[in-house]
């Protein structure tokens, strides 16, 4: 839980007041449901593609520092914001 917080208070720090934006949609009155299906998916590919800290036993994976837990959170917003541009969105 402390991670989704975490990569979600990430997402809106580095996203700022941007906003998604999709020119190749042919319908835009479905733009919001477009955006909240490709961001739910482009959340899942974000955390298969980066591993949370290194696990042992049956403890939690955490990060072990700040540094690690920067890293990771950072890696993962950039693994989303690829595949946000490969699904056609930009921020404007």
């Amino acid at each position: 839980m402390k991670r989704i917080i975490l990569t979600a208070l990430l997402f809106f720090i580095l996203g700022g007041c941007a906003t998604w934006q999709n020119p190749d949609l042919v319908d835009q009155s479905k733009r919001d449901e477009y955006l909240q299906r490709d961001k739910e998916y482009c959340n899942k590919v974000a955390a298969e593609e980066v591993p949370i800290g290194a696990g042992t036993d049956d403890e939690a994976l955490e990060p072990t520092t700040y540094e690690a837990e920067f890293s990771e959170n950072y890696t993962s917003a950039n693994a989303f914001e690829r595949c946000m541009n490969d699904r056609g969105w930009t921020k404007k």
